[in-house]
């Protein structure tokens, strides 16, 4: 990259300055060898090695030209498909449930992938903090492929819900892996830009997810949800297999310490006590008011069993110390803490909104599934070029929280003007309405990254980076929880004001997809108003949610980020 030819001109400088001052003293070629002894020890105490970072320039110097462009495409590439994994099964459910009637199983479909995801999460950070980045994220990428061909293959509901258990599992890491691969290569003052570019291809990948999940379904088969992951997954894979990843601290020689690095710097007591505990908390939300009611016996015990096992965790980590699955250091670090709430109730606030937005066009706009995924592709550009702005401008001036500030303002205000949707609203409206709403998310949600990329001592980026996901995939899952309670609800409420002839119950069961069919004429205008209310009653949660960021934006302060490297050459004795 640019910096490059600034980096070995600094180097060389530096190299000749330190000739010089031997030359001073007499002994060039001792103090030379020595000098080399020393920058060769990597336990010296002051050594860049030794605090956890190597030098950048001979890092990147590892994959010159275009192969960091190749590098980078594949990493975006594995960034955009494991958004896209994760909605494109929206639309092929109804196929899916058809096909091994399995209308019980409905909810684990979409659950088995979150809840695995989300469980990884730490130990994620902790593999790639110690092991090596390619190799591991390989493996990762390995097993994602894995998952999808059980999937594709899936001879019962059963099968399904494993392939998309382990997709989960390898997702984790791959998604991970894309932001340490990021933070190895590029420099500090390119990382704010790529970030904003792989961010951006998520909200693609996550918006389009089921439009293309739902051509697929249609004009050739569900299982080519799955089969799609393959190609692309496979030239990942080869493409990293044949490029040197440079890693951006030392890291131990893997085999004749793999037992150790096992044992010793993972955690894995840890991950055993929080895996259930985040299981437990994800299947309370996922089912509560589906499979059981809140107040069931079921969805009491699991929100028990998490609250006692998470509190073990808590425990377990002040035991551990700084060889926790998440050490004090980053725990107690304030950019993290307030990165992650942010993050929280940011991504809580697009799901809220992506979620019911999409049902709003279908039920209210009478619109198809396909349509319906056209139609809020506004909030997809938007938010993907406001992601690559928002990068650039951070590079440009150096500071992330008030883009965080200006992303959460925008957003409140976006999805504020959504609750004044009826069924009259027209393209106008909703097409400005998403485009305010995702200028605003793209501006924020990669901005705790960003911050965390630059600002972190590099031993403590993977970790910190993996605690940023487990909370947004977390705002998620307990965002989509409140926004069903909040739908229901006020749909149940609304229908008693609207159409008080109709059984509230009935418009429940028969679903959003065969309202319009199971209404006569005179019944439906009253159901639509009923749920036009209650649809739009979920987006002042997205609302809520973006002020309350704006709030916590703050919390992560306003440290500017390092400067480009000097083009100055540096200062030295004169030859």
């Amino acid at each position: 990259m640019a910096s490059l030819t600034t980096s070995e001109v600094s180097v060389k400088d530096m190299e000749l300055k330190s000739c010089n001052a031997a030359s001073s003293e007499g002994d060039i070629t001792n103090t030379t060898n020595q000098h080399t002894e020393k920058m060769d020890d990597t336990n010296t105490k002051d050594s860049p090695i030794a605090n956890g970072e190597q030098d950048s320039q001979s890092n990147r110097k590892k994959v010159l030209g275009g192969r960091v462009y190749i590098l980078f495409a594949a990493v975006f590439l594995s960034t955009f498909l494991m958004a896209l994994n994760g909605s494109i099964i929206a639309t092929a459910i109804p196929k899916i449930t058809t096909h091994f009637n399995s209308l019980k199983d409905i909810g684990w479909y979409g659950s088995a992938y979150l809840v695995a995801t989300c469980a990884m999460q730490p130990l994620v950070g902790r593999i790639y903090t110690h092991l090596p980045t390619k190799y591991t994220y390989l493996t990762f990428a390995s097993v994602f492929s894995i998952g999808s061909l059980v999937c594709a293959t899936a001879p019962s509901s059963k099968a399904l819900i494993v392939g998309r258990a382990v997709q989960g599992c390898g997702g984790a890491g791959v998604v991970n892996g894309a932001f340490a691969v990021i933070a190895a290569v590029a420099s500090k003052d390119d990382r704010p830009l790529l970030i904003g570019i792989a961010v951006s291809l998520t909200s693609i990948g996550t918006v389009i997810g089921p439009l293309v999940g739902g051509a697929l379904t249609q004009d050739v088969s569900w299982r080519w949800c799955f089969y799609i992951n393959l190609p692309p997954s496979g030239l990942v894979i080869c493409t990293l297999l044949s490029l040197p990843i440079p890693e951006q601290v030392k890291k131990e020689p893997v085999r004749p310490n793999l037992k150790a690095i096992v044992t010793k710097e993972l955690d894995l007591v840890g991950f055993a006590i929080f895996a259930p505990a985040c299981i437990m908390f994800l299947l309370a939300l996922i089912w509560g008011g589906n499979q059981y009611r809140w107040d069931s016996s079921v969805i009491i015990g699991l929100f028990c069993g998490a609250f006692g096992t998470f509190a073990t965790f808590a425990g377990w980590e002040v035991f551990k110390g700084e060889k926790a699955m998440i050490p004090p250091a980053i725990a107690r670090n304030r950019l993290v803490i307030f990165g992650c709430v942010t993050s929280f109730l940011q991504i809580g606030a697009l799901l809220s909104l992506s979620y019911y937005l999409p049902v709003w066009f279908q039920v209210v706009k009478d619109e198809s599934p396909v349509m319906s995924g056209v139609m809020v592709l506004p909030t997809a550009i938007a938010q993907a070029i406001s992601g690559v702005t928002a990068g650039k401008l951070v590079q440009i001036v150096g500071y992330c929280t008030p883009w965080a500030l200006f992303g959460c303002v925008l957003t409140s205000i976006g999805s504020g003007l959504m609750t004044t949707f009826t069924p009259s609203t027209g393209a106008g409206p909703w097409i400005g309405y998403q485009i305010l709403a995702g200028t605003g998310r793209g501006s924020v949600v990669q901005m705790p990254v960003t911050a965390i990329q630059n600002l972190l001592p590099p031993k403590q980026i993977s970790i910190a980076t993996s605690q940023i996901f487990f909370w947004q995939y977390l705002g998620g899952a307990i965002f989509l929880a409140v926004a069903e309670t909040i739908f229901t609800n006020s749909l149940r409420s609304s229908l008693k004001t609207y159409a008080p002839g109709v059984n509230p119950e009935l418009v429940i069961d028969v679903g959003a997809a065969a309202v319009r069919s199971s209404m006569s004429s005179g019944q439906l205008p009253g159901v639509l108003r009923a749920y036009n209310h209650a649809i739009v009653s979920t987006f002042y949660l997205a609302v809520g949610a973006s002020s309350a960021a704006f709030l916590t934006s703050f919390g992560m302060g306003f440290q500017k980020l390092p400067k480009k490297e000097s083009k100055k050459k540096p200062k030295g004795n004169e030859a």
